[in-house]
């Protein structure tokens, strides 16, 4: 009888203790899916403990990204960092982009771009768009401080900057054009959103 109670303890024992790391597991590999702008697909739900933890990451993950995947990302020449159309919209006689920097490397970067390099090209027609000025000739953009034709920012790594720019709207029969950026392969054939 004492033999049977004592394999029983054990047995209870071990079960309790292969559940502890595995908690702790699941914590640890969902840990950086908070922080990460990109949602990462979760684990099989296993304790119930799991499965709560995974309800509270999708919830953080899309409040910290509000603006929904991306449209487009190209890789840049600024180390380590991915620039991401996160908006593409024609609205009247304007076309607004909002562009996302991730710095997914392990340095600080700091990226620039001149406007004045910054285009929206119609293929089909020929046509180019530049960033639109005010009447005192500053850019219609997210601009440095001080400055009003440039925009530049330290991005640290595993964080994200959004900068924005305006652009005279092609005609209403042009639905995707390029958008070239300084730095950075064009995003061919982007998709206006109307």
């Amino acid at each position: 009888m004492t033999r049977l109670i004592s394999i029983a303890s054990l047995c209870v024992l071990m079960m309790f203790c292969s559940k502890a790391p595995e908690t702790t597991t699941a914590a640890t590999a969902l840990a950086p899916a908070t922080t990460s702008s990109v949602a990462a697909p979760s684990p099989a739900p296993a304790p119930s403990t799991t499965q709560a933890s995974t309800t509270v990451v999708t919830t953080t993950t899309a409040a910290a990204a509000p603006a929904g995947a991306s449209l487009q990302s190209q890789e840049t020449n600024w180390k380590g960092v991915t620039a991401e159309v996160t908006e593409f919209r024609r609205k009247g006689n304007s076309l607004t982009a909002k562009i996302r920097l991730v710095n997914k490397g392990v340095e600080r970067v700091r990226p620039e771009f001149s406007w004045k390099d910054v285009a929206v090209v119609d293929v089909a027609n020929g046509k180019k768009y530049e960033v639109l000025r005010d009447e005192k000739g500053a850019y219609i953009a997210a601009t440095e401080a001080g400055w009003n034709d440039r925009w530049g920012e330290w991005v640290d790594p595993s964080s994200s900057q959004v900068i924005w720019m305006k652009f005279p709207a092609p005609p209403p029969e042009v639905k995707s054009v390029t958008l070239q950026l300084p730095h950075t392969p064009p995003f061919d054939d982007l998709q206006i959103q109307d």
